[in-house]
């Protein structure tokens, strides 16, 4: 009488190892789901702490010019400095670059992280990008609570198509920053040796979503809207943007006694 050996047949151990591996399949799944969802809080936080820091340098920072003790905002960090050598500043060191008669050398580029003492990049390891309405971060004049020159010329829609009243999320703001998330297309990773400003290129023969362009094409409109993910990069949208209130801003400096 022939008796089976002790222990498992291959063909049992085949489906032990399909029952294992579709049980650590679900698990890795939302396992990674949970990560991006932590990276998106703590890029999140950063961001709020970004937009205290950018306060909190108006508050510290009064204009000494043609319009004297007026609060200023400050620069971007220019990622190629305009006019190389005119003592605007050094490109992508995380300090502001400002020109000789102190308006800044660029209206938008890398978040200043030394001056304002916050970090440099997202949870992706990605810079944080920074605009300034130009009239805001002027040192020799600074901003004040009235007059044409003290209007915000940055608009956030809820899409890249012309930006109707009716899509606008905030417009006339004097500050923006933004994190282009995990896909980072657009973005200027921290990791990169010195000098070296290439940016994460959208997918050959895909692009990018046309709401992610509106995000780095260097004009004053961004998007903001509820993230997605797709197969197709051309359907992702995965930024995240945050800004400086008008009313906030003038809020805070009048409390502070900055203004008016």
């Amino acid at each position: 009488m022939n008796r089976r050996a002790p222990g498992f047949s291959l063909i049992e151990m085949a489906f032990v190892l399909i029952i294992v591996t579709l049980l650590l399949g679900g698990l890795l799944v939302p396992f990674a789901t949970q990560v991006e969802q932590k990276r998106i809080a703590e890029t999140q936080k950063a961001m709020e702490e970004i937009k205290e820091a950018l306060l909190g340098y108006a508050l510290s920072h009064i204009s000494g010019g043609a319009a004297p003790n007026q609060p200023y905002l400050p620069c971007p960090d220019a990622v190629i400095m305009p006019v190389p050598g005119d003592g605007s500043g050094v490109a992508n060191d995380g300090r502001e670059d400002r020109n000789i008669n102190e308006s800044c050398a660029v209206p938008e580029g890398n978040l200043p992280w030394v001056d304002l003492g916050v970090s440099q990049a997202d949870a992706w390891g990605n810079r944080f990008h920074y605009r300034v309405t130009l009239t805001f971060a002027d040192s020799a004049s600074g901003f004040g609570l009235t007059g044409p020159g003290n209007i915000g010329d940055i608009t956030v829609c809820s899409t890249f198509l012309n930006c109707p009243a009716s899509n606008r999320l905030a417009d006339t703001l004097p500050a923006l920053v933004l994190s282009y998330g995990k896909n980072g297309y657009g973005a200027i990773n921290a990791n990169r040796a010195a000098g070296d400003v290439t940016t994460i290129p959208c997918p050959v023969g895909i692009g990018c979503s046309k709401d992610e362009q509106e995000n780095f094409n260097g004009d004053a409109q961004f998007v903001s809207r509820t993230m997605t993910t797709s197969t197709v990069a051309a359907g992702e949208f995965d930024d995240q943007v945050i800004w400086l209130s008008p009313n906030v801003l003038f809020n805070r400096m009048v409390a502070a006694g900055r203004l008016p």
